[in-house]
């Protein structure tokens, strides 16, 4: 789906209005919301110079502690917390701006007089499925849920594996805290 410069629907972009309602199941130190509609930002067409944003629906965020190495040549052990975005897909792209004022022209002539659809989204690299783990270096193409409650659902997600798994919270906290001493070293 797409939307040009956008009427807005109760003082929200109509990405983030009709998104859907996203749905949290928390089992043991998982979470998975479920539901999501993620969009993309960051582009614009080529003729006009309007932002455009695309999304899909019934995409994922995976987030909660997990036991072990959280990478591979990690020295430490024990518990991180971790949130992944999972997109249902990349969005397809329109095959015009939907922006009503565009006068790009749909196609243009090749020199053996074949008629082609002529390109008008900048920032198609932007369209990535991901997953994409977010972290102090998250992928700059990571696409973001729409729906206002999905951040709530994710503060209900910490507060509950908190509340659940103490000691688990507090060795990923302790994991945090040395992996951003580490960074700042450089």
């Amino acid at each position: 789906m797409t939307a040009d410069a956008p009427s807005l629907i109760d003082d929200l972009n109509p990405w983030v209005a009709t998104a859907p309602q996203p749905l949290l199941a928390i089992t043991g130190h998982t979470a998975v919301i479920a539901e999501v509609r993620f969009v993309w930002h960051g582009m614009h067409c080529s003729w006009c110079r309007q932002q455009v944003a695309l999304w899909t629906d019934g995409g994922t965020i995976d987030a909660g502690l997990a036991l072990g190495r959280p990478r591979r040549r990690s020295p430490a052990t024990g518990a991180h917390w971790y949130q992944t975005y999972r997109p249902s897909g990349v969005p397809a792209v329109p095959g015009d701006c939907p922006h009503p004022n565009c006068r790009r022209s749909a196609t243009r002539t090749l020199s053996t007089g074949e008629q082609v659809p002529t390109g008008w989204l900048d920032g198609t690299w932007r369209l990535d499925p991901g997953p994409f783990t977010l972290g102090p270096r998250t992928d700059e193409r990571c696409p973001h849920p729409a729906h206002p409650t999905t951040n709530r659902l994710l503060n209900e997600v910490w507060s509950t594996l908190r509340r659940t798994h103490p000691d688990l919270a507090t060795a990923a906290d302790a994991y945090d805290a040395e992996r951003r001493r580490r960074d700042q070293r450089g």
